[in-house]
């Protein structure tokens, strides 16, 4: 252990902020940001502006994203939305319940300390970048450069995420976090409980934490927890990492992501977090100024959902349509197509129309696509037909990334504004799930039936797993299995 993280003495001073709560702290952090926020809009001669033009709206982006960050932590801070919290969350961390207050202290600081770290690493990353963009920008008014944004604005702050960043490490200390990078990636972190432990803030302030001996045998808690920021790394599942991923973002002036997260844990998990490739949309999107012609039929009206009739439809060309025209008919029909594909999976599902933007919500928008791109490949739909760069071949292609961005759009559209309370009711969830769990026991009633109706001579060729893993898609439809993946817990494929 460092030279710097034995001395309690300094240590303790650093923390002072936190001796009157962690609200006490977070609300002066708030006064710095809202203060250059007001500074930034009526403080900044002419000049001023132009000096930091290049680097204006990594800037308001910052501060607005801290001030939205603390905002909501002060809101989760509030005594009974944490003790809520804890209730919910006590299953996670142990396994078997006891009327215990510690544990319930246990539970609450682990909760937040990774509201606290969640944010400490993101805004950290942030006000270290503003630093950087300042001390590299060329300033004709050194005075506004040192002054007016360094030692008055962005040093402060960083000051205060610095004595944050040591009470977390006192915090991971008396959770007994073993991970000594956890102050530095979107991990979940596992800690342990100790009978004679004491979990309040009170405890990072005490002089010889460092010094006191551990209890032997932990009670190891089987912790499951996840944080915000795990969920969205557990889907970072190619090269980019969480900062390349926030580069494209400030590039492209948008979010390619989407967090349609609830109040709990169990309505906060990868299954509520989708996101796209800036890349590769921007490639796809590329295609409609090159665009011949669209795949943009619905295939069937609600009553009419047989293949055969949706798959007999054709595409129409239309020649003489720019490429704007193409992509805002590409857009009409994926709102349409969206809602035709919501129409289908409740009717599938035997869903109560009541039920249908609950159900929605907790199917999640990564679940949702994958059932789009189905339903498209199978009614031989969404496809776009564009010539080739050499202007000679004609490609057909279904842009996966661009269907996503509008998944997402369409979740912030239609989805989370239809979408109330009830997101937040596990009992709700719960009857949902059953509903389709009795749907999952009847299709798969049908499936056996289809296996028994096989000639002998079909069962006989191959082993009766291999068999249904070739006809499941037809027999219990594609897009039903998607649900059930999503609802169904003791499945048997």
């Amino acid at each position: 252990m460092s030279l710097e993280i034995q001395e309690g003495g300094p240590e303790i001073q650093s923390i002072s902020d936190f001796k009157k709560g962690y609200v006490y702290f977070l609300n002066n952090f708030q006064n710095i940001v809202g203060s250059f926020l007001q500074f930034l809009s009526t403080g900044l001669t002419e000049a001023n502006k132009r000096e930091i033009l290049s680097f204006r709206k990594t800037l308001d982006q910052e501060l607005d994203k801290s001030q939205k960050k603390i905002k909501e932590i002060i809101f989760n801070l509030d005594e009974k939305h944490l003790y809520a919290q804890v209730r919910k969350d006590y299953s996670r961390y142990f396994s078997r319940f006891i009327e215990d207050h510690n544990r319930d202290d246990f539970i609450q600081f682990h909760l937040i300390y990774e509201m606290l770290r969640y944010f400490y690493i993101e805004t950290k990353e942030g006000w270290e970048k503003l630093k950087t963009s300042v001390l590299n920008n060329q300033f004709t008014d050194l005075e506004f450069q040192k002054n007016g944004l360094l030692n008055y604005r962005i040093l402060p702050a960083l000051e205060k995420l610095n004595s944050l960043e040591i009470l977390l490490k006192r915090m991971s200390y008396i959770l007994q976090i073993d991970n000594p990078n956890s102050l530095n990636e979107f991990k979940p972190t596992k800690p342990k409980y100790r009978d004679k432990g004491t979990y309040r803030l009170s405890a990072v302030f005490e002089e010889a934490l460092y010094d006191k001996p551990k209890e032997l045998e932990p009670e190891d808690t089987g912790i499951e927890y996840q944080a915000e920021e795990v969920i969205k790394n557990h889907k970072e599942k190619s090269k980019d990492n969480w900062k390349s991923i926030k580069e494209k973002v400030k590039s492209s002036g948008e979010l390619n992501y989407i967090q349609a997260y609830g109040k709990y844990t169990w309505n906060s998990d990868q299954h509520y977090f989708f996101r796209y490739e800036i890349d590769k949309y921007q490639a796809e999107k590329a295609l409609f100024k090159n665009a011949i012609s669209l795949d943009s039929h619905l295939g069937a009206d609600e009553q009419v959902l047989r293949s055969e009739l949706i798959r007999s439809m054709t595409s129409i060309e239309k020649k003489s349509k720019s490429g704007d025209d193409f992509e805002l008919e590409y857009q009409n029909f994926l709102k349409q197509f969206f809602t035709f594909c919501e129409n289908i999976i409740l009717m599938n599902m035997m869903l109560p129309t009541q039920f249908k933007y609950v159900f929605l919500f907790h199917l999640g928008p990564s679940h949702f696509y994958m059932i789009a791109k189905k339903f498209l490949m199978e009614v031989n739909t969404g496809y776009v037909h564009a010539r080739g760069n050499d202007g000679k071949k004609v490609i057909r292609v279904i842009p996966g990334e661009y269907v996503k961005k509008h998944v997402i759009d369409y979740w912030n559209e239609v989805i989370l504004p239809n979408v109330g309370e009830e997101k937040n009711n596990l009992a709700l969830l719960k009857k949902i799930a059953e509903l389709i769990e009795e749907k999952y026991k009847e299709i798969s009633k049908l499936a056996i039936q289809n296996y028994d109706a096989l000639d002998p001579e079909i069962k006989a060729s191959k082993p009766r797993e291999t068999i249904f893993r070739e006809n499941m898609n037809e027999w219990m439809g594609a897009a039903n299995l998607i649900v059930f993946k999503r609802f169904v817990k003791n499945k048997s494929f």
